[in-house]
């Protein structure tokens, strides 16, 4: 039986996990932080120091209290100081020869027990978990918030090989850290990255790339109070990683995430008309209703595939966009406006794309049974019907 994570190793010195690693040693937590590329180290547990220096000079702690976070932390550039970790998290880009690499040095040094997360936006758990020695300790962890917000969870996304126990232990690591552990399988590319990526596709067909109409749509989602907005968004992480994030998904959905050319979306794009031409759309304020629809969508659908449990999706949907607690995320707040209302806004987006946005079947039998019952708190519906669950072909147990 496995005990509790007491030291945490962490690959990859840079912005991906530098927040986690402070967040950790804030809590009290022992940080092993291996980087092959010392000056990179270097600069990172100077950025470290640096913080806890400015905590100080603010008054938000004791010189004491920094001394003694700083014990915890040690950085190395040599895989054999990870051997008294009894958990790693490598946050490395995608490569997959560099993170087979990884876990081939992490196997020779670190206990078989030990649970190794690895960060993953164009590669799956699965993938990975071919040719080693102990597929089970693999995961996929996802930090959630990242700055400028604080983190408020931990995506925790199970592949086909994953042993359980490790998810248990990642996820009482999660709540020992304080943090959310929201529990996922592998869907592929878990909850999180799949609402971006939808949220990337449609903002980018439905504002046809236009630069400004695009920031238009920032604007609009900021005054509903949505936090993490799409043109922003893409702007911080790039082009190129965009790009990438949308042909992960499409390889596994086909079209239903758009990957066309740049110029094609502009001005060839046939499933979409132009704002002038289609009356349904006109205003930035019907082009976020839109976008909002589709991912609402897209998270009944992942219910559908038995990717999450309503309840996480729901929770994560709300953590990653920002949305206030208080009105719940993307399926609690479909089902304060209500289901017969959010598949009847799908049909419209389904035409005006030709059919590649599809109206998720599990929304059909929630729609219908909210009209065959004709609840006057249908629309306030925050969980699935016992009716739907027990209905075939859900993916729902």
């Amino acid at each position: 039986m496995r005990g509790p994570v007491q030291k945490l190793g962490v690959i990859g010195a840079n912005r991906y996990s530098a927040p986690l690693v402070h967040w950790v040693l804030e809590r009290g937590y022992p940080v092993v932080w291996l980087e092959k590329e010392f000056p990179a180290l270097e600069a990172q547990l100077e950025s470290v120091q640096n913080e806890l220096a400015r905590a100080v000079h603010a008054g938000q702690m004791t010189a004491l209290a920094r001394d003694s976070i700083l014990t915890l932390l040690s950085g190395t550039t040599q895989y054999s100081d990870l051997s008294g970790c009894n958990m790693i998290v490598e946050m490395n880009p995608d490569d997959t020869e560099e993170k087979h690499e990884v876990i081939a040095h992490l196997e020779a040094v670190v206990s078989p027990e030990a649970p190794i997360g690895i960060s993953l936006d164009t590669l799956t758990v699965t993938q990975l978990a071919g040719g080693v020695l102990y597929p089970g300790r693999l995961f996929r962890l996802r930090p959630i918030g990242l700055p400028p917000r604080t983190l408020v969870g931990l995506e925790i996304v199970a592949g086909r090989k994953t042993d359980p126990v490790t998810i248990q232990t990642a996820s009482d690591f999660s709540r020992m850290l304080e943090l959310f552990p929201m529990i996922v399988r592998e869907g592929p590319g878990g909850v999180v990255n799949r609402l971006l990526a939808r949220g990337f596709s449609e903002a980018r067909v439905l504002t046809r790339l236009d630069g400004s109409r695009l920031s238009e749509l920032d604007v609009e989602l900021r005054r509903r109070g949505w936090e993490t907005v799409p043109g922003e968004t893409m702007e911080k992480i790039g082009h190129s990683a965009v790009r990438q994030i949308l042909i992960f998904f499409h390889r596994f959905f086909g079209n239903t995430f758009f990957l066309e050319e740049e110029d094609e979306i502009r001005s060839n794009y046939p499933r979409v008309p132009s704002l002038q031409e289609a009356p349904e759309i006109r205003t930035v304020s019907e082009i976020a209703d839109l976008w909002i629809l589709s991912l609402q969508n897209e998270a009944v659908q992942m219910v559908s595939e038995n990717v999450a449990s309503w309840e996480t999706v729901d929770r994560l949907s709300g953590m990653v966009f920002g949305l206030s607690p208080d009105k719940g995320g993307l399926l609690e707040r479909g089902a304060a406006r209500g289901w017969s209302v959010v598949l009847s806004g799908l049909w419209t987006l389904s035409s005006l794309t030709m059919g590649r946005i599809w109206p998720s079947p599990l929304l059909h039998l929630i729609s219908f049974e909210d009209r065959y019952e004709g609840r006057e708190d249908a629309g306030r519906r925050t969980h699935v019907p016992d009716a739907v669950l027990k209905s075939p072909g859900t993916g729902l147990k």
